[in-house]
């Protein structure tokens, strides 16, 4: 069969966390979850394509004319939480001008399969891992037989949904096949602070044994590919892709070091042209790892941070320290390294005192880069719950079922208003990168036009008074 996947271009929503100029220019990046759907699809005899209208800046219209183009017998499309409503209508669209049959899958069919199969545009649903069920879904579809007993999908008979729960959640990561970027142009992708191109992410391990009040991650069982695996995309995104940066997107990559270490070492001995950045907890990284990361190509460390106050680090469940933060930047900074840290208002306990510690620790820390956000209850997480307790209903459920409208919502574990949030995590910004020996050296360091003009955007966004006018 021939399967068309679709990613829509997305934009900044009321609910999110980042400021509106944040999650614009942010970056662009591959549509990882598609890009393996497509590879699985492949792998069992079909042959696919897939539009990225966001890099490639297309319209729906656009996007219609190539899929008409390439005459598809299904279509495909990821669904986030954040961009359900995003993407519901563009399936909608596509429903309406080509008939087909409509599958979806990612991360809000494992949250909310029941809600998002009750939108009639949607056919079919992948609940979980792709690797099986999908294949086994088209097959279905193609010789018209009956789906009862496809463990990991869901659709429906005679209008009645049906929801056939996967027997694991684990993905198997090492039975996965590459993701297709041989149907992505690579050549569009680029992160605010890449330095190279192409420039493409990869993720290594999955889940996180972590228990950070905010965050999902922690309920996805943990679990590693085989370094030869990694090291095998590695190479095929070096020489196939001309890749020369890569953005391992693991929650944490360090959470097994002796691993990491080993990969550095396969990396090394491949004598590549290759620079890549990570995501690390301060308290899984030494002297000796840093040292062998930055011989390896590691150019730059994403560090969750959340707070500069230890009372509010406490609260949240992030279990390091205030010295260990400072220990980590500074080794990091040592074996030339650039460190960026995550900050967030409006945690569990914040006021405007803790904040205002929060911003001039990120001052004196020595992180090269931050990105502030405001905390939100993202779905099924700790704080989520706590926003029900005490608005007595799920808003994420019902935003994907449509019965409420897109806003900010309600964090009752802070005192902080709205406005003070947004007001707060301005500030940060302006105080860490207003300063003027920041602005010269980072200048100079600006390699293209392109950068230059990401951060003239992104500087003047942040400062843009009408964006939380938008938002309330």
């Amino acid at each position: 069969m021939k399967i068309g996947l679709i990613f829509p271009p997305y934009s900044h929503r009321k609910f999110e966390e980042n400021l509106p100029t944040v999650s614009e220019e942010f970056g662009v990046y591959p549509p990882l979850g598609l890009a393996y759907a497509a590879s699985i699809l492949e792998n069992a005899g079909h042959e696919v394509i897939l539009i990225d209208a966001k890099a490639l800046k297309l319209s729906k219209e656009d996007t219609l004319k190539r899929i008409k183009e390439f005459n598809p017998d299904v279509l495909g499309f990821m669904l986030t939480t954040y961009m359900f409503r995003l993407t519901l209508d563009w399936i909608k669209f596509f429903k309406q001008n080509t008939g087909l049959p409509l599958i979806v899958g990612n991360i809000n069919m494992a949250l909310y399969p029941k809600e998002t199969m009750s939108h009639k545009e949607i056919d079919y649903g992948i609940i979980g891992s792709a690797l099986k069920p999908l294949p086994k879904l088209i097959k279905a579809i193609e010789n018209g037989t009956g789906l009862k007993g496809i463990e990991g999908i869901a659709y429906k008979n005679n209008d009645k949904i049906i929801i056939q729960q996967p027997k694991s959640f684990k993905e198997e990561l090492n039975k996965l096949p590459y993701p297709a970027r041989h149907l992505l142009p690579n050549h569009l992708y680029y992160q605010f602070i890449s330095k190279r191109k192409n420039f493409t992410i990869m993720i290594t391990t999955m889940g996180c044994p972590s228990q950070c009040s905010f965050c999902y991650l922690k309920k996805i069982p943990y679990q590693e590919r085989t370094l030869n695996n990694t090291l095998g995309e590695i190479l095929e995104c070096y020489n196939k892709y001309k890749v020369r940066e890569i953005d391992f997107f693991d929650p944490s990559i360090t959470n097994n070091k002796k691993r990491v270490k080993k990969l550095c070492e396969m990396i090394l001995k491949q004598k590549l042209d290759l620079h890549w950045s990570c995501r690390a907890r301060v308290d899984q990284v030494d002297e000796e790892l840093l040292s062998q990361m930055s011989k390896a190509g590691c150019k730059r460390i994403y560090y969750g941070i959340e707070s500069g106050c230890q009372e509010i680090l406490n609260k949240n469940k992030k279990n390091i320290s205030l010295k260990q933060i400072e220990d980590a930047i500074k080794t990091t900074k040592k074996n030339d390294i650039q460190a960026l840290g995550f900050f967030m208002t409006g945690q569990i306990g914040d006021t405007r005192q803790s904040v205002l510690k929060s911003i001039n620790f990120a001052k004196k820390a020595g992180f090269d880069y931050i990105q502030a956000c405001r905390t939100i209850p993202k779905p099924q997480t700790d704080l989520d719950y706590l926003m029900q307790k005490h608005t007595h209903y799920d808003y994420w459920r019902n935003y994907v079922l449509g019965t409420v409208e897109e806003r900010r919502i309600p964090t009752p574990w802070t005192t902080l208003t709205e406005e003070e949030k947004f007001e707060l995590t301005r500030r940060m910004y302006k105080k860490f990168y207003f300063r003027p020996f920041y602005i010269i050296r980072n200048i100079s360091k600006i390699k293209s036009k392109h950068e230059l003009k990401r951060y003239i955007r992104t500087t003047f966004g942040i400062f843009n008074k009408k964006s939380l006018k938008d938002e309330i």
